[in-house]
């Protein structure tokens, strides 16, 4: 009895000697409530009285703010100080999007009362199926009611284009702006209309059009998911073009890249780039199917865009390298056989329709952006056809049907700060320039008509990429 009231003497000695300890709590931003086991501590700053046998929790709570609970132990400094993070509500344009916080999922819109650190260290993002997520920073000068708003998503919101590698080719994928507006208001064009009906996971690569004048032959790539996983294929499609989404005939077919199709001056064969062999060569096909596919390059360059020479045999490429970050240049082959000889620096050769000038693109000297270029049938008298000092590339150039113009793609123009692709026309020597599209989305690769007035062109207008025609206004 004696050793315990000693012993309960000593603590309660000890006790005294130590006291309580007072902890002050304070809170960011300040004025918030403080309780501890159902009682008011007052506002912040409040103090917290604990000993070495009991602790507190303490609950931190304002208006428009998170609550924190802390506890407060002997152990604890003398001075805490909870930041508390705000509250939000969180709606979306369109509703039932998902919710997420520096990454991580909170809820769905509408979401009430998501707390989130407003120092600049929070971005707040909503996505969707379907449409491009929407995401912000959240800052003290944020509203407590945040809308985000969503565009819808599609195939146009992307930009494909194929690299050659050593075993085939790399599809790479950058997002690109596309105005969900199809309307083509310039003066210089009329009658603009879209002519294919692709899917959301079908990408117009190129296209040619049949010396009939009633048929194109184009590349489509195909994005499948194969085993959770995204893989591609290209394949060459034949179209009427006097029949807005009219079916289509398969040319090609199989698990390949089958690219830039180009026909001969005559229209019964089919040139075009593709991987059967591995890296990117060049093979030809009869487009009655009969004959079957003769391969007409292979090599140790990537071979692609293919041109036929009028009133010869002679085919006209472009090769690369493949891993090398040198230069394309333009080759030149007999079709039935024989060996290349290398013309130029360049890519993308096009034939006048007299067999005396190639067009081709190729860096200009001093920033090294892709300019039109025009030389003799022999690569003698290389001409820079397109000029300016900008930093625009013009690419996609072909001829008229007499000669007289040329058609191309450039993003001279700008939209919302940044160059943007749109149609542009000009005389064969170079001038009197003329921008025909001025819609916001990408317009490129043009192709004239029989006509000399129609034009078929690319363009992901609509948020899907199709090809589209349009009438050139006289005079121009």
């Amino acid at each position: 009895m004696r050793k315990e009231i000693i012993g309960a003497a000593t603590l309660a000695l000890l006790v005294g000697i130590t006291g309580c300890k007072s902890v002050s709590v304070s809170s960011t931003p300040a004025g918030a409530n403080a309780r501890s086991e159902g009682q008011s501590l007052g506002i912040t700053p409040a103090t917290v009285e604990v000993n070495l046998f009991k602790s507190q929790k303490v609950s931190i709570s304002k208006d428009g703010y998170a609550s924190k609970t802390i506890n407060v132990t002997f152990d604890s400094p003398n001075l805490i100080n909870v930041s508390l993070d705000r509250e939000f509500n969180v709606k979306s344009n369109p509703s039932g999007a998902d919710v997420y916080v520096n990454g991580e999922f909170v809820g769905k819109t509408p979401a009430e009362a998501i707390a989130m650190d407003d120092s600049g260290a929070t971005i707040l993002e909503v996505r969707k199926k379907g449409w491009l997520p929407a995401k912000m920073t959240v800052k003290t000068d944020t509203p407590v009611d945040v809308t985000l708003t969503m565009e819808q998503d599609g195939s146009g919101r992307r930009i494909l284009d194929l690299v050659p590698t050593t075993d085939g080719v790399t599809v790479t994928s950058e997002p690109i702006y596309s105005d969900t507006d199809i309307g083509e208001h310039s003066p210089n064009v009329s009658s603009c209309k879209k002519l294919t009906n692709q899917s959301q996971t079908e990408f117009i690569l190129s296209f040619s059009l049949l010396p009939d004048g009633k048929t194109l032959v184009t590349s489509i790539l195909e994005e499948l998911t194969v085993k959770n996983k995204t893989e591609y294929r290209a394949n060459i499609w034949q179209l009427n073009t006097s029949i807005a989404g009219a079916p289509r005939k398969a040319v090609t077919q199989g698990d390949y890249f089958d690219i830039h199709p180009n026909p001969s001056i005559d229209g019964n064969t089919l040139y075009f780039s593709t991987t059967r062999n591995g890296r990117l060569g060049i093979w030809n096909l009869k487009l009655n199917g009969k004959g079957g596919l003769r391969t007409v390059t292979m090599g140790n360059t990537a071979d692609y865009s293919p041109a036929l020479k009028p009133n010869t045999e002679h085919i006209y490429y472009a090769a690369v390298l493949p891993g090398s970050t040198a230069a394309a240049y333009i080759w030149n082959k007999p079709s039935n056989g024989g060996m290349p000889e290398q013309l130029t620096e360049g890519a993308s050769p096009q034939w006048s329709p007299d067999g005396k000038k190639l067009l081709y693109i190729k860096g200009d000297t001093k920033k090294n952006k892709a300019r039109i270029w025009i030389c003799d049938a022999d690569g003698g008298n290389q001409t820079q056809l397109s000029v300016g000092s900008g930093d625009f590339n013009d690419i996609d150039a072909r001829w008229s049907v007499d000669g007289k113009k040329i058609i191309f793609s450039s993003n001279r123009s700008l939209l919302k700060g940044k160059n943007n692709y749109d149609i542009y026309i000009m005389d064969a020597e170079g001038g009197n320039l003329t921008q025909l599209t001025t819609n916001g989305s990408h317009d490129d690769k043009p192709v004239f008509g029989p006509d000399g007035q129609t034009v078929f062109f690319r363009s992901n207008r609509g948020l899907v990429w199709d090809i589209w025609t349009m009438k050139i206004n006289t005079g121009k």
